[in-house]
């Protein structure tokens, strides 16, 4: 048995649809209007009971809420990749305010829209404290983006989201300090794509995130067909696809331009080594075109949100501060810019393309876009046993020093081993500036 229930100014109602499922849903009814919104609630049942949609859910006039359900559906059917996101700041923010409120330019006019943003402003997070900035202003570009949809769609004549210059904030992070934290060193990203301590799989995926700069969904849909390793000077990684966690699909790139990204030589040698051993060891058979480069361990695509939980484990392992997974994309633009890379270059193979009419008539050679991708200086450790010599005996009796035994990845070599390592003309012989 369904009910009628109150929501601010207007009455909704709870059913059960013909799978059994709870639904709520406006009645399009005004509190007061108690016994009209009842007797929906029982045409509305009686449909049920005779398997039949509740189509007269759509009479009465039009809500914000209600067209906004149609909106997000819309989107959803064009595939627009942010519409989880979209729909949780409408719930969250937008509705519980304007939900009620009718589509016409009388119930909704700016100084609605104007005194959202301000309480947004003073609001605060689930995780507690005020919003960041660039939440205030995702939820703004919602809500006007849905209202200028309804001026096309011919429900209301003008947008009356709009405001004032500066009543929106400025685009900040809610912590200033944290994205200048929000970066691996030099030094640790060799050592997360070297150290053994961590799963091969894990290793090749770091490397391909850390030295291409690959959002995770593109390295989640990657295919060995798409990996041409015989170009000259350097291979070549094909990105025309992306894996969502969300919805379990293969979708268009975040810019839906698809690119060409030069393999660094580095990346090319634990490519080669994954292909010829490392794939067949962890999925049992040799890998074929069509399977994906780095597949979980089910052979199924790999989820973002598990691979951060194992990511993090992982730094922990070898004793690193942790961090997200997508920095290794920060990290990979400012390395290259550091070594002396080519910003424009940088951004044509991390971003691809943009809509400006200039990269529309521009391509560059492909022995530039691998000279930027070549100044990156990143290798890995050799992994190499090295026997110190003993130290002599102190006079008390007592060993100062005895049989040490290191590698090249080690986490932390003593001042010893790095000496040695120096000494015989090892990779870390070379000197460079900090990262």
């Amino acid at each position: 048995m369904g009910c009628v229930y109150p929501r601010g100014s207007r009455l909704w109602i709870k059913y059960k649809n013909p799978d059994g499922v709870w639904c709520a849903a406006p009645s399009g009814f005004k509190a007061g209007n108690e016994s009209q919104a009842r007797a929906l609630l029982r045409r509305i049942e009686e449909m049920v009971a005779r398997g039949e949609a509740p189509i007269e859910l759509e009479r009465g006039p039009t809500t914000f809420e209600r067209y906004a359900g149609r909106w997000i559906a819309d989107r959803r059917e064009q595939g627009i990749s942010t519409v989880d996101d979209e729909e949780s700041r409408l719930e969250r923010y937008v509705l519980p305010t304007l939900g009620c409120r009718e589509m016409t330019n009388e119930d909704l006019r700016p100084r609605d829209f104007r005194n959202l943003i301000k309480a947004l402003k003073v609001a605060e997070s689930v995780r507690g404290g005020r919003l960041a900035p660039r939440t205030i202003r995702h939820v703004y570009n919602t809500v006007h983006a849905l209202m200028q949809d309804a001026v096309v769609d011919e429900i209301l004549p003008t947008n009356p989201c709009i405001l004032k210059r500066k009543e929106l904030p400025k685009k900040r992070d809610k912590d200033p300090a944290w994205r200048a934290t929000a970066v691996f060193t030099r030094s640790e990203v060799e050592m997360i794509i070297s150290d053994e301590r961590i799963p091969e799989d894990r290793r090749v995926t770091y490397a391909i995130l850390f030295l291409t700069g690959m959002r995770f969904g593109e390295i989640a849909a990657l295919r060995w067909r798409l990996y041409d390793p015989t170009l000259e000077p350097l291979g070549r990684l094909l990105v025309a696809a992306s894996w969502s966690t969300k919805d379990h699909v293969e979708r268009e790139t975040k810019t839906k331009v698809p690119r060409q990204l030069p393999v660094h030589a580095t990346l090319a040698t634990v490519l080669a080594q994954w292909r010829l051993g490392g794939w067949q060891r962890m999925m049992g058979r040799p890998p074929g075109p069509d399977d994906l480069l780095i597949p979980s361990r089910e052979g199924q695509h790999r989820s973002v949100n598990h691979m951060l939980k194992r990511f993090h484990e992982d730094l922990d392992r070898i004793g690193l501060r942790r961090r997200r997974q997508h920095d290794a994309r920060r990290t990979f633009v400012s390395l290259a810019r550091l070594d002396g890379a080519r910003e424009f270059l940088l951004g044509w193979i991390t971003h691809g393309p943009s809509e400006k009419m200039l990269d529309e008539y521009s391509t560059f050679p492909w022995p530039d876009l691998c000279e930027a991708v070549s100044c990156l200086r990143i290798g890995l450790h050799e992994g190499k046993i090295l026997e110190l010599p003993k130290r002599a005996v102190s006079a008390g009796g007592n060993e100062e020093l005895g049989t040490s035994l290191g590698t090249v990845g080690d986490v932390s070599p003593n001042p010893v081993q790095l000496q040695a390592l120096r000494g015989r003309g090892g990779r870390d012989s070379n000197p460079r500036p900090p990262a």
